[in-house]
């Protein structure tokens, strides 16, 4: 995965944070369900999270290990 950050930007939308990883909001939905959230109520809220370089940076990761599931 090839991960796409914008120099100086500190936080991203979860559209921001989909284009970024190279994934639609819904792809990055389904890897929040399968590695991150332990309810489904917490998805409801993805519009209004904030992701950091960081969070980014984990998430291509985690697509990558379930790429080679």
């Amino acid at each position: 995965m090839n991960l796409r950050l914008k120099p100086g930007k500190s936080e991203y939308t979860e559209e921001e944070a989909a284009s970024a990883l190279g994934l639609s909001s819904t792809q990055l939905r389904l890897l929040l369900r399968h590695h991150v959230v332990e309810e489904e109520e917490t998805l409801s809220n993805a519009a209004l999270m904030r992701f950091r370089p960081s969070d980014l940076l984990m998430l291509s990761m985690l697509h990558g290990v379930r790429q080679g599931e």
